[in-house]
C-alpha cells in the first residue's frame, strides 16, 4: 500500500495536463442527452441549457445537483433493474462537470458543439388522432390543490389508446397529472355542482368507477404502447383528468392539453389493463393498517397473487412525504425472483410509471411482493411536520399511501420478446406487428368448473385450432374451428368431465404456426 501514493501523485499531474475539459468538447453533448428536454425554452425545467451562456450562468447549480445526484431525477436502482429512457448520468460525466466547473467554465471551440436538440411544436411522438384539453383555470388555493376537470372524449364508438400525451399549460403551475375514464357521467354531475371549471378531488376523483388509463410528472415522455395493443375507451365516456397544483401558485392560471393516439383499428387489439395490484388495503396489505407513529420509521408488506400468467409493460410505485424507499419483486411458483424495480431514495417529486425494456412475463401464481419503508422522523428531508405527526392512511398529501401501479395484458405465446425500448432494435428481437393474425385470447369464467367461453380477436383471415392444455403439455380438448374472418370471436366449450382441478392453458394456432394462449384455472 505504501507504493500507491507516489505512482498516484505522478499520474494526477499527467492526466489533468492531457486535456482541457471544455463546454462544446465535453459538457454539451452531457446536457444535450441528458438535461435540454426539460432545461430548455417551455421547458419544464424552469430554465434552459441549451447553448454555452446558458450553461455558463448555470454552472454551479448544475455542478452542486449533479455530484449530489438530484439531476437528472431517475430514482429507480439501475443495479436492480434497466427501463427504457434511463437517464443516469455516470461517475465520469459528473466528475467532467465538476472539473469544467472549477477550470472557470471555458467554452472551448463552438464551431465544435454538437447541433442543439430539436423539440418539434404539439407532441414530441407524432400527430395524434384526437387533441382535448381542461378549460382555462385560475388557482385560488392556498394550500395544495386537487382540481378534477371533465373532458367528453366525443368517441360514437370504442377506441384504444395507444398513448396519451400530456402537455402542461404552465409548468410552473402542474406538479403531476392523473387521467381516468369515467363512463358513468358522474364525474359530469359533480363539475356541474360547482361554479368554478372543475371539481375538488383529493387522491381518486370521487367517482367509484373511474378506471386510471394515464399519468404524467414532470420529465416523463409519452410512449406508443406496442403495435396491436392498447386501453380501451368507451363510446361516449369522459375523461376526469386531476391536476395537482401545489402550494405557492395562486393567481397562476392553466390550460393543459391532451393529445391522444388510438390504434388504427379496434379488431383484433389486445387489452391493456392499469390497477394497482398491490395496494395499502386488504387482502393485500400484510401487516396493515397503514399508520407510521410520529419519530418511526415503519416498514408494510402487500402483496398480490397472480391469477393467470400476464405481459407486463410498465410499474408505478406511490407514496407520499414520508415515503422512504420500495422495493417490488415477483417469486414464481418455482421460487424463481422477477426483479421489478427498487427506488432506495424515495422522492414524492418525482415518481410515475417505469416502462421495462422489454415487456416482462409473470408466469401463473407469481406473487408479487412490495416493501416500503415509511421515516416519520426529523431525519427526513421531506417530513411536512415539525414535531412530526402521526400519519395514516389518506388522500391528502401529509397523509401516506402505498400503491403499486402494473401495466399488464394476458400473457400470449412469444410477449417476452415485445420490445419497448427503441435502443434495443439492434438484438434483432421482434416488435409486435400490427398485422398479426392472432389478435387477442380471452377465457371465461376464471376460474372455471364446467365449461367455458373462448373469446378470439383475429386480425386477418385464418384457418384456426383450438386446444386446451394442462401445464405438463398434455391435451385435454381439441378442435378444428376452420376458416375464421378477422374480427371477435366466441366459443363455447364443455370441459372434460376427467378433466382434473388445476391450471391449463387455452391455445389458438393458425395454420401459419403463429400461436396466442391464455391460462385459465378449473376449480370442481
Amino acid at each position: 500500500m505504501k507504493h500507491l501514493f507516489p505512482a498516484l501523485f505522478v499520474a494526477l499531474p499527467l492526466l489533468s495536463g492531457a486535456q482541457t475539459i471544455d463546454w462544446a468538447t465535453d459538457i454539451a453533448p452531457i446536457l444535450y442527452n441528458h438535461c435540454v428536454s426539460c432545461h430548455r425554452d417551455d421547458g419544464i425545467g424552469h430554465f434552459s441549457l441549451l447553448g454555452y451562456n446558458n450553461a455558463y450562468a448555470n454552472r454551479y447549480g448544475m455542478q452542486y445537483m449533479t455530484e449530489t445526484k438530484q439531476m437528472p431525477p431517475w430514482k429507480a436502482d439501475p443495479e436492480y433493474r434497466h427501463f427504457t429512457g434511463e437517464n443516469i448520468l455516470s461517475d465520469s460525466e459528473i466528475e467532467t462537470i465538476n472539473q469544467w466547473v472549477n477550470n472557470n467554465a471555458p467554452m472551448g471551440d463552438p464551431a465544435l458543439a454538437p447541433q442543439e436538440p430539436d423539440f418539434p411544436d404539439g407532441s414530441m411522438i407524432g400527430m395524434p388522432d384526437h387533441i382535448v384539453a381542461t378549460p382555462l383555470y385560475t388557482s385560488t388555493a392556498t394550500a395544495d390543490e386537487y382540481r378534477c376537470f371533465v373532458i367528453p372524449t366525443g368517441l360514437q364508438q370504442d377506441k384504444f389508446l395507444r398513448a396519451i400525451e400530456t402537455l402542461p399549460g404552465n409548468h410552473q403551475m402542474v406538479h403531476h397529472v392523473l387521467i381516468f375514464e369515467d363512463v358513468s357521467g358522474q364525474g359530469a354531475v359533480l363539475d356541474a355542482q360547482t361554479p368554478e371549471p372543475g371539481y375538488l378531488a383529493f387522491g381518486g376523483t370521487g367517482v367509484a368507477n373511474a378506471r386510471l388509463i394515464g399519468a404524467w410528472v414532470p420529465g416523463s415522455q409519452a410512449r406508443l404502447y406496442p403495435q396491436g395493443t392498447g386501453i380501451k375507451l368507451n363510446a361516449g365516456s369522459d375523461l376526469i383528468v386531476q391536476m395537482h397544483y401545489p402550494a405557492g401558485v395562486t393567481g397562476m392560471s392553466d390550460q393543459t392539453t391532451f393529445n391522444l393516439f388510438y390504434a388504427p383499428t379496434s379488431t383484433g387489439v389486445r387489452e391493456l389493463q392499469i390497477n394497482s395490484l398491490l395496494n395499502h388495503v386488504a387482502p393485500s396489505l400484510q401487516n396493515g393498517p397503514l399508520f407510521i407513529p410520529a419519530n418511526a420509521v415503519k416498514t408494510f408488506h402487500a402483496q398480490f397473487t397472480v391469477p393467470a400468467a400476464g405481459s407486463l409493460l410498465s410499474v408505478a410505485p406511490h407514496m407520499h412525504l414520508i415515503g422512504s424507499s420500495m422495493k417490488v419483486f415477483g417469486v414464481t411458483l418455482q421460487n424463481d425472483t422477477i426483479q421489478l424495480i427498487n427506488i432506495p431514495e424515495w422522492d414524492f417529486h418525482w415518481q410515475g410509471f417505469y416502462t421495462f425494456q422489454q415487456v416482462e412475463k409473470i408466469p401463473f401464481g407469481t406473487k408479487l411482493h412490495a416493501y416500503a419503508t415509511y421515516n416519520n422522523t426529523e431525519d427526513n428531508p421531506f417530513q411536512p411536520s415539525f414535531p412530526p405527526q402521526n400519519v395514516w392512511l389518506g388522500e391528502a398529501t401529509t397523509d401516506e399511501m402505498l400503491l403499486v401501479y402494473f401495466t399488464y395484458m394476458n400473457y400470449q405465446f412469444g410477449d417476452e420478446n415485445i420490445l419497448l425500448d427503441s435502443s434495443l432494435l439492434n438484438t434483432n428481437l421482434p416488435l409486435m406487428p400490427e398485422t398479426a393474425t392472432l389478435g387477442s385470447l380471452g377465457v371465461y369464467p376464471n376460474p372455471a368448473s364446467n365449461h367455458i367461453t373462448v373469446d378470439a380477436g383475429l386480425g386477418n383471415a385464418a384457418e384456426v385450432r383450438l386446444s386446451l392444455l394442462d401445464i405438463q403439455g398434455r391435451t385435454w380438448y381439441e378442435q378444428n374451428l376452420g376458416s375464421l374472418p378477422a374480427g371477435q370471436h366466441t366459443f363455447p366449450v364443455n370441459l372434460p368431465p376427467d378433466m382434473p382441478v388445476g391450471a391449463y392453458v387455452a391455445r389458438l394456432q393458425d395454420g401459419k404456426g403463429e400461436v396466442i394462449s391464455a391460462t385459465f384455472l378449473v376449480k370442481r
